[in-house]
This record gives C-alpha cells, structure tokens and sequence, in this order.
C-alpha cells in the first residue's frame, strides 16, 4: 500500500495510477493521496478515481495518518514541504534509508532544490535529466535508484524544459516504483553515493 503526497497538479500521479491500472506496476494500491494546499487538483483527481485523500499541513498528523492506514511506501510526486526528521523517522529502514521515494527534476547531485529544469536551462546545459532517489534526512540526498537525461539542445524556454522532463518523470516513476515497491533492489556505493540497483 502507497501513500502519494503532492502539492500542485497531480500529473505524476495521473501516471502512477494509470501504471497500476494497465497492469505495468504491479502489487500496488494507493491507499491515500494527501496534501498540504485544499486548492491541489491533485485531490480532485483522486477522488474521481475513489481514492481516500487528506488535506494536512502538520507533519505529526500526516505521519500519524498514513501508518494508521498501514501504508508501506510514501511516493512523493510534488509535494514541495521538505519533510521533517519525525516523519522520516517514522518510515525509517535499517538498511539506511526511508520507504519514501521522490522524482527530482535534475541529475543529481546537480540542481538539488525546486528548479532543476530552470537551472539548467539558464546554465546553458545540453542535457537536463529526471533522478528517482529514495530519501534520507538531507535534502535530495538519498539512495538513487535511476536516472535518465534528455537534451534540451532546442529547447527555448524553461517551461520546454520542464514539458519535457515531465514526460521523463511520467515513464520513468511508475516503471522504477514497480521494482522498489516490490523490494527487488539492494543498496551499493557507487561514486561516494548509495544508489539502488534492482534485481
């Protein structure tokens, strides 16, 4: 069971339950769409699809909330509040990091915060790229568990930047959820980095 936190459009929730529907993620319920902004269409559209959703600001209650409805995994899919070290705590696995995943709009370690697309387009950069990390108690810091870049050579804006890497986001989330909702992974070292790697 999944929780999925988000704070604006909801589009890579749109995604996620689509990839549940048709069968390509697997072994998967979303259990709860919550958010902190009343105003997110994101609730909207999970309603539409008959799934439970919440509206909370405070942290502690989110938290409380979710493990009362047992979920296993937190999918965050723009929810723009960094979370607190309590909530993480809650979800916290002894093999170093938390049961919640997150898609950043850059390559990391570059770009880590809101803007990743923006800045590399302001930066000149040939490619720009969407990263699926898990999360630990430092700011896009955690376990990587895929990465994918894209050019945007003939991009002339921002926003095209950012056009695109949503539909990077919205192939490449639910497809690396199905392993690691699944458990089909293990943490190496890789560059000084933990990253994930299924199997």
């Amino acid at each position: 069971q999944i929780a999925i936190l988000a704070s604006g459009r909801g589009s890579n929730f749109d995604a996620i339950a689509a990839a549940i529907s048709s069968g390509k993620l697997t072994n998967t319920r979303i259990a709860l769409v919550a958010s902190d902004k009343a105003t997110a269409p994101v609730l909207a559209k999970a309603q539409a699809l008959g799934i439970e959703t919440l509206i909370e600001k405070d942290q502690d209650q989110l938290g409380s909330a979710l493990l009362g409805r047992q979920v296993d995994f937190v999918v965050l899919a723009g929810f723009m509040r960094i979370l607190n070290e309590k909530f993480i705590q809650s979800f916290w696995d002894d093999r170093g990091f938390a049961k919640i995943v997150n898609v950043h709009p850059s390559l990391l370690p570059k770009y880590p915060g809101r803007a990743g697309y923006r800045q590399a387009f302001e930066a000149g950069d040939k490619v720009a790229g969407v990263t699926v990390h898990l999360v630990d108690q430092g700011v896009d810091t955690g376990p990587v568990c895929a990465q994918q870049e894209f050019s945007i050579e003939n991009c002339k804006s921002a926003e095209e930047v950012e056009a695109l890497g949503l539909t990077v986001e919205h192939e490449l989330y639910p497809k690396t959820l199905n392993w690691i909702l699944n458990g089909q992974f293990e943490i190496k070292n890789q560059e000084g980095r933990p990253h994930v790697q299924s199997y």
